[in-house]
C-alpha cells in the first residue's frame, strides 16, 4: 500500500510541475520579445538622429539667383544637390546627403547648395518651396532650419497646406505673409531651369562647383556622375580629391 500511494502522489504532481515550468518558459519568451522590442525601438532612433543634418552654426548664403548654399565659402569644392521632399529616392538619399553635411560641410572642406527639383511633389513641392522661400525672407534661417522637418513630414505622407501653416507657426513666420509672397516667387522656377540647364531630369541628382564657381558634372576618378545621387563613398572620393 506505500508503495501505491508513493506512485498517486508523484503522478498527481508533475502535471503541476509541467505548468510552472510552462509559465516559466514563457515569461522568459516574453521578456526577451520585450527586450527585443525596445533595442529595436532604440536602434530606430539612434538611426533616425544620424540620418539628420546639423545646419546650426554654418554660414549660410544665397547666390546671386536666389540658391541656396551653406558651408565655409572657403570651402574647395560645392556639392549641388536637385531634390523634391516628397520624393521617396530623395528621402532615401538624405542620410548620404546628412553625412556629408555633418562630416565635410561642418569641417569646412565642402559646402552643400540645395535646389528645389519639382518630380513626385508636383504643384505641391513648387508650392512648399516658394513659401518656404519666402519665410526664409521673413526671418533669415528658417529655410535650413526646415530643411529636416520638411523630409520627415513629406515621409510621413503630412506634406499639405497644413503642414506649411503648422511649420510656420513653429518657425514663428507669418504663413498669410509668406502665402501673400509665394504668389509672386519664382525660386522653384530658378532652381528647376538651372537644374535643366546641367542635364538634370529626374531627382535626387548631385553637380558640383569646383575652383572657379561653375557648376558642372561632379567627377569622381575622371568619370562625371550624372546619374541620379551618387553613393557616399564616390561624395567623399569627389571631396578629398578637390582638396
Amino acid at each position: 500500500m506505500g508503495v501505491s500511494v508513493s506512485k498517486k502522489s508523484t503522478s498527481a504532481t508533475s502535471p503541476g510541475a509541467g505548468s510552472n515550468r510552462t509559465l516559466i518558459i514563457g515569461g522568459i519568451v516574453a521578456a526577451a520579445v520585450l527586450v527585443a522590442l525596445v533595442f529595436i525601438i532604440l536602434s530606430s532612433n539612434s538611426i533616425s538622429e544620424i540620418g539628420k543634418a546639423n545646419f546650426e552654426g554654418l554660414t549660410q548664403e544665397r547666390l546671386p539667383d536666389g540658391g541656396f548654399i551653406i558651408g565655409d565659402p572657403n570651402a574647395p569644392i560645392t556639392i549641388i544637390e536637385f531634390a523634391d521632399y516628397y520624393c521617396p529616392h530623395c528621402q532615401e538619399y538624405e542620410p548620404t546627403i546628412a553625412r556629408i553635411v555633418n562630416e565635410y560641410v561642418r569641417s569646412g572642406k565642402a559646402r552643400l547648395e540645395f535646389r528645389i527639383f519639382p518630380t513626385a511633389g508636383g504643384a505641391t513641392t513648387v508650392y512648399v518651396g516658394n513659401v518656404l522661400v519666402c519665410m526664409e525672407e521673413q526671418k533669415p534661417g528658417v529655410f535650413w532650419q526646415a530643411h529636416n522637418l520638411l523630409f520627415q513630414n513629406a515621409a510621413s505622407g503630412n506634406y499639405s497646406d497644413a503642414m506649411m501653416r503648422q511649420l510656420a507657426t513653429d518657425l514663428g513666420v507669418d504663413y498669410a505673409q509668406a502665402l501673400a509672397c509665394s504668389q509672386e516667387q519664382d525660386q522653384v522656377a530658378i532652381d528647376k531651369a538651372f537644374g535643366e540647364s546641367l542635364g538634370v531630369s529626374g531627382t535626387p541628382a548631385i553637380r558640383a562647383r569646383y575652383a572657379d564657381g561653375v557648376a558642372t558634372s561632379l567627377v569622381v576618378e575622371g568619370v562625371a556622375q550624372d546619374r541620379g545621387g551618387p553613393s557616399a563613398a564616390m561624395l567623399i572620393a569627389a571631396i578629398e580629391a578637390a582638396q
